[in-house]
C-alpha cells in the first residue's frame, strides 16, 4: 500500500513542474528529457519526490493528465514512426 501524502505531493510537484517547463509554450520530448528538464526547473529539494525512473514518470503523469487538460493543457502520448518506435509525450498550450 502506498502513502497517500506522498503520492499527492508528488502529483501535486509534478503539475507544478511541468507547468514551468513549458512555460506557455509547447514542449515535445521523451520522459527522460522531461525527468531532466523537471529535475532542472524545480531544483534540488523538490526533485527528490519525483520519481526515479521514466517508466514511473510516465504513471504519475496518467494520474494527473485529468488535472493538466482541465488546466488547459494538451497531453498527448506517441511514437516516432522510425524503426526505434521512441515513446514521447508532447504537451501544448
Amino acid at each position: 500500500m502506498t502513502n497517500n501524502s506522498k503520492t499527492n505531493s508528488t502529483n501535486e510537484m509534478v503539475i507544478e513542474g511541468v507547468l514551468k517547463v513549458i512555460n506557455n509554450k509547447n514542449w515535445s520530448g521523451t520522459m527522460t528529457e522531461l525527468n531532466s528538464n523537471l529535475s532542472k526547473v524545480l531544483g534540488r529539494k523538490q526533485s527528490k519526490v519525483l520519481p526515479g525512473s521514466p517508466s514511473a514518470l510516465r504513471m504519475v503523469l496518467n494520474r494527473v493528465v485529468n488535472r493538466l487538460r482541465c488546466r488547459g493543457i494538451s497531453v498527448r502520448f506517441a511514437r516516432t514512426n522510425d524503426h526505434t518506435r521512441t515513446r514521447y509525450v508532447r504537451f501544448a498550450v
